[in-house]
């Protein structure tokens, strides 16, 4: 966990804000909206400052949702949160939200219309649940980075016998989904070689380009592009570039 919340904090330290330029009035009027939506839609809301580094907001509904102590939210901040989690979830989450922040980072034109879904459990009044919880970036700064973001969370149809984390990232735009995969597929499907020639094609080369610096032939780089494509499901090289980066597959 602690290596996890490292590559976090690295992720927030390349955000460089401007403090002058953040207008906080913008984070009232949301609050406003978002106390309503909380109290209609009955769902846990919550809003993360990551220049402040910590939530400006949290819905009063928690404690009667969740029965979790608002005090010790105000008092604790995220410590409160992850200290419901389930122990077994918890490092997934991390390690699943870091992929989407890195995600965002790397795609700002996408992100606006992106959201990391999580279903895991959380204790309340002395037992775990199964809640669904929606990640979506709700402001950005002058400077494009990401500085508000939104949670909504709900308690999940799915009780009963599901265990662990159920995670995937939606273009609610588009439709389409991007799973991530579970904890127990970690390891790369791609072998060295792909893993090579897919961070060339992310860096826009092209397979002539590719078969010179490698030294092989453009057949031999046209096979592993087809390969690649198979092994990570997806339609085209951008779309193979984006999930390799998501999931860590081109570190």
């Amino acid at each position: 966990m602690e290596a996890l919340q490292r590559e976090y904090e690295r992720l927030l330290d390349a955000q460089h804000f401007d403090a002058g330029e953040l207008d906080y009035s913008v984070l009232d009027r949301h609050i406003a909206r978002l106390s309503l939506l909380a109290r209609v839609a009955n769902s846990g809301i919550s809003v993360y400052d990551m220049f402040r580094r910590r939530h400006v907001f949290v819905s009063y509904n928690f404690s009667e949702l969740f029965h979790y102590d608002m005090k010790g939210i105000e008092s604790e901040d995220t410590a409160y949160f992850s200290r419901h989690i389930h122990p077994d979830d918890l490092w997934t989450l991390h390690r699943n939200g870091i992929a989407c922040m890195r995600y965002l980072m790397e795609y700002r034109e996408l992100a606006p219309d992106v959201k990391l879904i999580n279903e895991y459990r959380v204790e309340a009044c002395g037992r775990y649940v199964r809640v669904i919880e929606q990640f979506q970036v709700l402001e950005f700064d002058p400077r494009g980075n990401v500085w508000l973001s939104l949670s909504m969370l709900d308690v999940s149809p799915n009780q009963g016998a599901l265990d662990g984390v159920r995670s995937q990232l939606l273009n609610f735009r588009t439709g389409k989904v991007i799973p991530f995969p579970p904890p127990c597929e970690r390891e790369s499907p791609l072998s060295g070689r792909e893993r090579e020639i897919l961070r060339l094609i992310g860096r826009g080369k092209l397979s002539k380009e590719i078969a010179d610096e490698l030294a092989i032939s453009v057949h031999t780089v046209n096979t592993h592009r087809q390969r690649i494509l198979e092994k990570l499901n997806v339609d085209n090289s951008i779309e193979a570039v984006r999930y390799a980066s998501v999931h860590g597959l081109l570190e």
